[in-house]
Parts: C-alpha cells; sequence; structure tokens
C-alpha cells in the first residue's frame, strides 16, 4: 500500500501545479509540493523572475534534501483584479521537532489566464546608485531601509582593499524586517540568520538594533559583499568548488574590520581552544548542506584562522591565491601545493600550531610564519 501511495504523490503534484485556478489552490499546491519534497512540482507553480529565478530553484533544493511535513501555506488579504496582485502569505511549520516556525510576508501572486503562480516576495525599490537596494513592502521598513544605501559602497571599499576583489556593480541587497522572515524566504530548513547570500541571489539581511547599527551594518555588508566577490572572482561553476569553510573565512576575515573588540577576542580563544583539542577536520566542513548546524561555529572560526595565517605566512593576496587555486584545482591538495605547502594536511597542521603559538602568546610575526610555512 505505501509503495502505491509514493506512486501517487507525483501525479497528484502534477495534477495541483497545472490546476491552481485560485489563489486558494495555488496554497494547497505549493503545500503538497514542501510537504513531499518535490522540487520540481515546487519550481511548476512559480513565476519567476530577477533574483528570485535563482532563489526559488535553491529554495525548492532544500525541500528536496529535507521535505517539510508540517508546512501551512495560507493567503490572505489577496487582491483579485488585474494580472498581477499582492497577498500575504502565512507560513507555518516544525524546523525541528517541537520547535514550530511561523511567518507572514507580503508576496506577489501573478494570473495568467485561468491559471494562477507564486512570484516571491513584494519588495520596494530604494535609490542606491549603482547597487540595487530592495526592501520588503511592510509598513516602515522602507523608510529605515534607506539607511543601508551609503554604507555599500563603503563596504565594497574594504572588500576591496582586504581582498583585492571587488564587488559587482549589478549586487542587489534586500533587506528584511526580522531574521525569521529572512530565513523563511531562503529555506525552511534554514534557521533564523542575520545574512544571507549564495551564488546568483541578492544579499539578504536584517536591520540590526544595538547603539552603533550602521558598525553591525557594516560588517554584515562586507561579509555578504565578500561571498559575492569571491564567487565571482573563481567563476560560475568554479565557485561551487570553494569549500564552504573557506568562504566563510574570508568572509570574515574583510568583516573583522568591523567586529568589537570584545567579538574578536572572544573568537580568538574559541579557536585557540579548537587547535588545542576540539579542532574539526576542514574535510568535514566542506559542504554547508551536509555540516550539521552544531558544527557551523566551527567552518567559521577554523576558516578564519587559517586565512589569517595565510595572510600572515604568505602575504596579503594568500588568501585569494588559496581560493582561485580551489576554483581551478577543484581539490584541497592540489589548492595547498599552489601556495607552496606539501599538501593540505600540513596546511592544516601548521595552522594548528600557529593557533596554540598564538593562544599562548607567543610572540609571531610574518616572517617567523612564513618560515614555519616552509
Amino acid at each position: 500500500m505505501r509503495s502505491r501511495l509514493w506512486l501517487l504523490i507525483p501525479l497528484l503534484l502534477t495534477s495541483l501545479a497545472s490546476a491552481q485556478t485560485t489563489p486558494g489552490e495555488l496554497a494547497g499546491a505549493l503545500q503538497a509540493a514542501a510537504r513531499t519534497g518535490h522540487a520540481a512540482a515546487y519550481q511548476k507553480l512559480l513565476r519567476a523572475e530577477g533574483t528570485f529565478a535563482v532563489e526559488a530553484v535553491n529554495f525548492a533544493a532544500d525541500l528536496g534534501r529535507m521535505p517539510q511535513p508540517t508546512a501551512v501555506f495560507q493567503f490572505s488579504d489577496v487582491g483579485v483584479n488585474g494580472p498581477q496582485v499582492r497577498a500575504n502569505l502565512n507560513l507555518s511549520w516544525e524546523r525541528q521537532p517541537g520547535q514550530v516556525s511561523q511567518v507572514s510576508l507580503p508576496v506577489k501572486l501573478f494570473r495568467e489566464g485561468e491559471v494562477w503562480h507564486y512570484g516571491g516576495e513584494a519588495l520596494q525599490a530604494l535609490p542606491a546608485g549603482q547597487y540595487s537596494l530592495l526592501a520588503l513592502d511592510v509598513p516602515g521598513l522602507p523608510v529605515q531601509a534607506a539607511a543601508v544605501a551609503p554604507l555599500l559602497s563603503q563596504a565594497a571599499a574594504r572588500v576591496r582593499e582586504t581582498l583585492g576583489v571587488g564587488v559587482p556593480n549589478a549586487a542587489t541587497v534586500k533587506v528584511y524586517p526580522g531574521m525569521a522572515v529572512l530565513s523563511a524566504s531562503v529555506a525552511l530548513s534554514l534557521q533564523p540568520v542575520g545574512g544571507w547570500n549564495e551564488p546568483g541571489e541578492a544579499i539578504k539581511l536584517v536591520l540590526p538594533g544595538g547603539a552603533n547599527p550602521d558598525q553591525e551594518l557594516l560588517r554584515v555588508l562586507s561579509h555578504e559583499f565578500t561571498h559575492l566577490s569571491v564567487s565571482e572572482a573563481a567563476g560560475q561553476g568554479r565557485d561551487k568548488r570553494l569549500p564552504w569553510w573557506l568562504h566563510e573565512g574570508l568572509a570574515d576575515f574583510v568583516a573583522r574590520a568591523y567586529w568589537t573588540p570584545g567579538a574578536a577576542e572572544s573568537r580568538r580563544e574559541r579557536v585557540a581552544g579548537y587547535a588545542k583539542g576540539d579542532w574539526v577536520p576542514l574535510s568535514e566542513l566542506v559542504d554547508f548542506n551536509a555540516v550539521p548546524e552544531s558544527q557551523w561555529k566551527y567552518a567559521y572560526a577554523q576558516g578564519l584562522a587559517l586565512v589569517e595565517f595565510l595572510a600572515n605566512a604568505c602575504g596579503k593576496d594568500a588568501p585569494m591565491r588559496l581560493a582561485l587555486a580551489f576554483a581551478e584545482t577543484g581539490e584541497a591538495d592540489g589548492a595547498a601545493r599552489a601556495l607552496g605547502f606539501a599538501s593540505f594536511s600540513d596546511l592544516e597542521t601548521q595552522v594548528r600550531t600557529w593557533l596554540m603559538m598564538r593562544g599562548s602568546g607567543v610572540a609571531i610575526n610574518s616572517d617567523t610564519a612564513e618560515a614555519e610555512s616552509r
């Protein structure tokens, strides 16, 4: 009986994808695809334009990896005049057992003949010079998000000064009112985050609170701009060869200019402890989708540590040389040898030794570090 049920599910989803003649039917079809993890059926329900074209495919792929059997999709406040209307998408799902998430966000729906399609979030464009700045169209947010515009060029300059790569002029930044809403626009399996970027997608961020919001915005923008710039430098397709820990290490290497002293010291102490006995092999932190949430902290801290070591040992341009070597070779040993190390294991061992020396208060200058790298 179970095998027959699974044979029927694709037929059911195909039927729903071709018969959504009301917003309610469209919500039901989206929900059915999310619950069963049918990525192809989900994509058939969309009208994907701009960066949403890539974001929607990645959202669907996440459903394929991690179906959401408790997901509920509902549209409310639907305007029914014309081929494009605005509505509110009300989402609830159990991201992890016992952890129910609920969000509501304004979205666009398109009616083509008698069939309805989902077009992603409703956003308001804001002046931002050479960049594209958009804010989720909820009361008050576009006015607040205007503060992001003058910081974009400053964050881009930080990336260029630190890594020698430029931020694409066509970069798009989308601003959301909260972490749960941002994460729900990325993937239902994603924990709440304050910043996000993947190749081909927009940079997504949440406006910070606190005493120094501009400093926090620059931290997030420079981090996410780094992801965008490194992917661009590596080249389409080849950017996927860069390990996740290196992406995050490079991004934090740039963004640390905007860290508070307390945050910098905390990270330094933590990674020194990892080096002494709690180190996760970097080979286990390569693929974001395969790394458990409990190990995300290692990808960021250890990735930054390796980047810092290279900058000290081999020069300011060494971190990007490693990234480009990964893009070229597609494997760790080849990338490490391109920088003069015997193997990636050799590089990783030297990073841990350097961290332990730094953590013990031993003075390390670039000449000493460079000698050790040989």
